[in-house]
Formats: structure tokens, C-alpha cells, sequence
């Protein structure tokens, strides 16, 4: 196999580190939902929290930052990956109280930072509670 092949995989993948990362990898996720919803503030944060930039480790090999594409969790934008632990619906206060708390040694409670229980609708459930209208519901009589 070339060994173009296994660099291109090896960097297509953010999974894929090329080089050592800090204990805690922090992987924000800056792609259209999670920038709608104000990711640049997150990443601004971070960066200053930190003192460092997207692809640096701090002094103290403690924190990696890496900008990566979408998490899948676009409902609770905007988010970040800490190692396997996702901690969204983010406000820059959070992320620094994260921070914090691995800086202390302590695993903050992944999950959203809002209140809400994993990805349900802010305001109300919207689940069904009854058995749907049937076929033709809220159809125009002349279709």
C-alpha cells in the first residue's frame, strides 16, 4: 500500500492524532449548527482560558484544543468532546467551569449545561401522547 493512502486516512479521520495530545483533549465543534449557535464564543474561551490556540497543547501537557467537524449533536449545539465525554448546550461561563474542574482533577457530569435532559426540546416535549390523526389529517378536502 503507498504510503500516501495511510496519510490520507490518518488525516481525514479527527479521530487520528498525529501527534501526543494532552490528558485532556478538548474537540470543539465549529461546523454550521454549533456556529449558529455561537461556537466562536466557546472556542474564544477556551483559547483564553487555556493560552492556547486550535492544535496546540498547554505547557503542562494538560489540555489539547482541536477544531473538528460535526459531533452528532447538533440538537445541543454548541458542544464540545472532553477524551469520550460530550458537554453541550454551552454559554462561555461553562466551558471555563469545566475547565476548572479537570484543572482540580475533577470529572464534571457530561450532559447539557441548560438544564434540559439529553437532547429533549427546551420548552415542552413534543413527543406524542395519544394515538395520531389518521391518514388525510390537516389535508386540503381537495387533494
Amino acid at each position: 500500500m503507498p504510503s500516501m493512502r495511510v496519510y490520507e486516512v490518518a488525516t481525514f479521520y479527527t479521530m487520528f492524532n498525529r501527534n501526543p495530545v494532552g490528558k485532556y483533549h478538548i474537540q470543539i465543534c465549529t461546523t454550521t449548527p454549533c456556529m449558529l449557535r455561537d461556537s466562536d464564543s466557546i472556542l474564544e474561551a477556551i483559547q483564553k482560558k487555556l493560552g492556547i490556540h486550535v492544535g496546540e497543547t498547554t505547557p503542562d501537557k494538560l489540555f489539547t484544543l482541536t477544531e473538528v467537524e460535526c459531533l452528532g449533536a447538533c440538537v445541543n449545539a454548541p458542544m464540545v468532546q472532553i477524551n469520550d465525554n460530550y458537554y453541550e448546550d454551552l454559554m462561555p461561563k461553562d466551558i471555563e467551569h469545566i475547565i476548572d474542574d479537570l484543572k482540580a482533577g475533577k470529572v464534571p457530569k457530561p450532559g447539557p449545561r441548560n438544564g434540559r435532559f439529553s437532547c429533549e426540546p427546551a420548552g415542552r416535549l413534543t413527543s406524542l401522547t395519544g394515538p395520531p390523526n389518521g391518514p388525510g389529517f390537516g389535508v386540503r378536502p381537495d387533494l
